[in-house]
């Protein structure tokens, strides 16, 4: 049902040093049939941003309501990187041993394999464990595993630990790769006349912005505008939370324990093709 969420999220997440200047949430709603954005802000803590995901936005930017957050970094590792450091086959099992080490030490026990891919990383995106994405990807299930340990918090992580009727939903997205895929412009700053314009134009034809503030914002800077596209990702996969099994092609079992990057519904058939 189309009315399965009342609101949605979208974060970038960021595994650099603390405190962040690029770590950034969105939060919307649907609207006459489009999402509409109500709020963008930054986070300087990974902290701050778990305690907002936990319903720090209810009181400022929302309401009551069931909310599916997308979210910009890898929720599992390769089977074959779960193999080589013997942390077993289960999820659950995999995330708490990453959350427990440093990224170099997880890198270096992997050894080849950190070079393994997910069935999921196909149409642009890296493996997890890549020079440019293992520090990210750590401190991302690090993030997510100590989310999950608030007793305070019904949430749902998809399809890796599905509760059915939580208050929160997290879904893996990829702002970059949907945002090519949905045909808007490429994530940098606006840097010539009038590109700003043309950004928050191409925008408008998937969402609408509650203020022009808020439509600044994601036009202007790189990170706010991931953080929209990750919320409207999660928006256009409402009704596609099965997205992952849709494909015969695919192990399901591998997809419970490596996960999977949702994708907006019209475009995968192309990039799975593509794989």
């Amino acid at each position: 049902m189309a009315d399965q969420f009342d609101f949605f999220g979208g974060i970038d997440f960021s595994g650099a040093r603390e405190p962040l200047s690029n770590l950034w949430s969105a939060i919307g709603r649907e609207s006459g049939g489009k999402l509409q954005i109500i709020a963008i802000r930054p986070h300087a803590f990974r902290a701050d941003l778990a305690g907002y995901v936990r319903g720090g936005w209810r009181g400022s930017d929302g309401g009551e309501g069931r909310i599916l957050w997308g979210a910009d970094f890898p929720f599992g590792l390769p089977r074959e990187v779960s193999s080589a450091v013997g942390a077993g086959e289960a999820w659950a099992k995999i995330t708490a041993w990453v959350a427990d080490r440093p990224a170099e030490e997880i890198r270096d026990a992997a050894g080849p394999a950190a070079k393994a891919a997910r069935v999921t990383d196909f149409g642009g995106a890296m493996s997890p464990l890549d020079l440019r994405l293992y520090k990210q990807t750590v401190e991302g299930i690090r993030w997510l595993t100590e989310l999950r340990d608030y007793e305070d918090l019904s949430m749902s992580i998809h399809p890796l630990e599905v509760q059915p009727h939580a208050s929160t939903t997290l879904v893996e997205v990829y702002p970059s790769g949907a945002a090519s895929e949905l045909g808007l412009p490429r994530r940098r700053a606006p840097g010539r006349p009038g590109e700003a314009k043309a950004r928050a134009a191409a925008l408008r034809t998937f969402l609408d912005f509650a203020d022009p503030t808020t439509e600044a914002l994601a036009v202007t800077l790189e990170d706010a505008w991931d953080a929209t596209i990750a919320c409207l990702t999660a928006f256009l996969c409402r009704n596609h939370l099965d997205q992952p099994f849709s494909d015969a092609r695919f192990d399901h079992e591998r997809l419970r324990q490596e996960g999977w990057i949702y994708r907006p519904p019209e475009s995968l058939v192309t990039a799975g093709s593509a794989r």
